[in-house]
């Protein structure tokens, strides 16, 4: 990659990771608006589609164990109120308990769902290995949840605890930008401008709109082969992959998407199976020549927690191809910032991609 390319790259990721680009938020529009402007600065014209969706976006939540107040941080579409209990692991009778919960492979949502049906009345997830809150998300469950640091986690554990928790459910308007680059039935790639509540989501997934917008540059005036790029940027990923549910409704002469999330981590990796099962089995198998051609080792990984854009496409019948890190340990927490990427992963990831869409034809 040439010098003056990666310091484009760097740039543009900058810009968009200096902000919390939670959907609907001013920090958002300016990183869509962002988005905008480079397509417009480099001649590719493009289109956006609004959608609306309801959900409980978190405000805030404070921990009060006798007279001293710990901060914790609500889950997306936790419920707002108050609980008080004793805080108990999960290995412990926990009816009628808070469930002390700690992040792990199985997904936040799945171990709500057990915790539920134990009788807990509320739950405190935590992160082993960082120091970090870790901000997730209930998806179609409704219960209490919020999260903690490592050290609030082990100061509250056995202790009786008042648990507030604030959120408000707000109609969130969705902004999904794409535009495309040849002719022919569609090859899609695709990657989320929005981050969670409360972190700057540099990695996931500020640098992997920049590395898309980087090779869209490079090959608007030199694809010439029989797949029409479709690059779309989506929105309200991060809040259950609704803007690329929303686009999915109305695809045509579709058969590819390459997923772009969350690629500017030491640990590149292809996800061949995710909590949605098997990507597909074609597209795979070209990327994994186009690897073995170039002399790349880039190992495909399965992860049991694995959700993304690529989703939708793939419920619909679609092959799909996850370019991810794994494992990702800064995920959705406070370290996610732009001094935490890995550029040579992502001058590997932009020569890799770039190159594949060029060749995909041939494979």
């Amino acid at each position: 990659m040439r010098s003056e390319l990666l310091e484009e790259l760097k740039d543009i990721t900058l810009f968009l990771s200096e902000r919390n680009r939670m959907s609907s938020t001013s920090g958002l529009r300016e990183a869509q608006n962002f988005v905008k402007k480079f397509l417009e600065n480099h001649s590719i014209p493009y289109k956006e589609e609004t959608f609306e969706v309801e959900k409980n976006i978190p405000l805030e939540a404070t921990l009060k164990v006798n007279n001293t107040e710990l901060p914790a941080f609500p889950f997306v579409n936790s419920l707002w109120g108050e609980r008080e209990a004793y805080v108990v692991s999960e290995t412990e009778k926990i009816e009628g308990n808070i469930a002390l919960l700690k992040v792990s492979k199985k997904r936040e949502e799945d171990k709500i769902k057990e915790v539920k049906e134990k009788s807990a009345i509320g739950a405190v997830f935590y992160i082993e290995e960082l120091d970090s809150p870790f901000i997730g998300n209930l998806g179609s469950e409704s219960f209490f949840a919020v999260s903690v640091s490592r050290e609030v986690a082990r100061d509250i554990v056995g202790k009786k605890v008042r648990l507030i928790s604030k959120v408000h459910k707000a109609r969130i308007k969705g902004r999904n930008i794409y535009f495309d680059i040849g002719k022919g039935p569609f090859l899609y790639v695709i990657a989320h401008i929005d981050s969670k509540p409360f972190v700057k989501g540099a990695i996931d997934n500020a640098a992997g709109v920049s590395l898309v917008l980087m090779v869209a540059k490079e090959l608007k005036d030199s694809y010439h082969f029989p797949f029409r790029l479709r690059f779309l940027i989506t929105d309200c990923e991060e809040l259950g992959l609704e803007g690329s549910r929303y686009h999915v409704r109305n695809l045509k002469h579709t058969y590819f998407v390459i997923n772009v999330d969350a690629v500017g981590w030491f640990n590149p990796a292809v996800i061949y199976k995710d909590a949605k099962g098997y990507n597909g089995e074609k597209i795979m198998s070209k990327f994994d020549k186009h690897l073995k051609d170039l002399k790349v080792n880039i190992p495909f990984r399965e992860t049991k927690r694995g959700m993304s854009d690529h989703i939708p496409f793939k419920e619909k019948g679609i092959e799909t191809l996850f370019l991810s890190s794994n494992p990702f340990t800064l995920r959705h927490t406070f370290y996610d910032t732009y001094s935490s990427i890995d550029w040579n992963s992502m001058e590997l990831w932009y020569e890799v991609l770039s190159s594949f869409l060029r060749r995909f034809h041939k494979l």
